[in-house]
């Protein structure tokens, strides 16, 4: 219990300078479930419920790598067998300019094999709300030889990406169960993100929630959580996450 105490103070102070704090000052991966619901169990009397505007406030800007988010595929790999890295060596996901491309995997789309080529141009279309749109594709496809099906050229590009975030959106979802899972956190992956295609515009919606990050936050200690700004750099994306004002 000293230990688990120790760790949300450390918390709280970090909270407590000037009511905001940055993300990148703490590490959250000090506390886990457990503790927070161990720490919490031990409390003798429940904490006032505060209104919005007297909770602490916070300020996170969340540094993603291109490394870890080609990580990440190589974990959507394991649990989605439909998706694959064709070289491990190389960049999966890369900025271009005000763009982002991904490139060096294959997916398996119904027996037509595609090695897609994307040009994305990501966006915040308001809070918690992240756009993909695709700005350009270049695809390569094959059909499988034991698929008896319309030859692959006879499929357009639009039906084809439908099929390649089909999969994509599916293995995001298995790989984040997969992880919340062995994290013994009681969430699914649909109570973290939800993510939509929309064919007609080329574009990916993800509708993003705090909930993840507040498993580690004592309730009633800060306000919720939202995401609302995003950015480039050349090692990867930048996610801000705050309280409301």
């Amino acid at each position: 219990m000293k230990k688990i105490t120790l760790k949300i103070l450390a918390l709280a102070a970090v909270l407590s300078c000037g009511g905001k704090a940055a993300a990148s000052e703490f590490n959250l991966q000090l506390l886990n479930v457990a503790d927070m619901r161990a720490g919490q169990a031990d409390f003798r009397a429940p904490a006032p419920r505060l209104e919005a505007d007297e909770l602490m406030g916070m300020d996170m800007n969340i540094r993603v790598p291109f490394k870890m988010i080609k990580n990440s595929v190589a974990q959507m790999t394991a649990t989605e067998k439909r998706l694959t890295i064709i070289d491990m060596t190389a960049p999966v996901v890369f900025r271009s300019g005000e763009f982002l491309k991904i490139s060096n995997i294959r997916v398996d789309a119904n027996g037509i094999i595609v090695i897609p080529t994307l040009t994305l141009k990501p966006y915040l279309e308001g809070r918690d709300k992240l756009a993909i749109r695709i700005q350009r594709v270049q695809l390569h496809a094959s059909m499988e030889p034991s698929v008896k099906a319309a030859p692959a050229a006879a499929i357009s590009d639009e039906q084809l990406m439908v099929q390649v975030m089909d999969v994509m959106i599916k293995g995001i979802y298995s790989a984040l169960d997969a992880k919340l899972k062995a994290k013994n956190l009681p969430l699914k992956a649909q109570d973290v993100v939800k993510l939509n295609y929309d064919k007609t515009a080329w574009t990916l919606h993800a509708a993003i929630s705090s909930k993840i990050i507040s498993q580690f936050i004592p309730a009633g200690l800060v306000g919720e959580l939202h995401l609302t700004g995003f950015s480039l750099s050349d090692t990867g994306i930048s996610l801000k996450i705050q309280t409301a004002e």
